[in-house]
């Protein structure tokens, strides 16, 4: 559900479908739509627009940890790293 969710999110903000930071309804009941005919489970845009609320407080999440001295981004596994000392400190705050 998740890839399907980023994927027509995505390809909607590429299309230029959404006013300014935010995604038009239509982008919205795309994903609830798409959702709803793939797995049977009950999705409507509230659902979707929670959704996308925690993907956005995630991914702030993530560019605060990758702004800090001593964390770096694997592409490959796709995951924050750092060394163990680093960690260390950080897990002490």
């Amino acid at each position: 559900m998740e890839h399907i969710f980023v994927e027509i999110l995505a390809n909607e903000a590429q299309k230029r479908n959404e006013p300014s930071n935010s995604l038009k309804a239509v982008s919205i009941n795309r994903v609830a739509i798409a959702i709803f005919g793939r797995f049977q489970v009950q999705c409507d845009a509230k659902h979707v627009e929670n959704h996308l609320r925690t993907v956005k407080n995630q991914w702030q999440i993530i560019c605060k940890i990758q702004a800090e001295s001593g964390f770096g981004w694997d592409g490959n596994v796709k995951m924050i790293t750092c060394d163990g000392a680093t960690y260390d400190a950080v897990m002490m705050t």
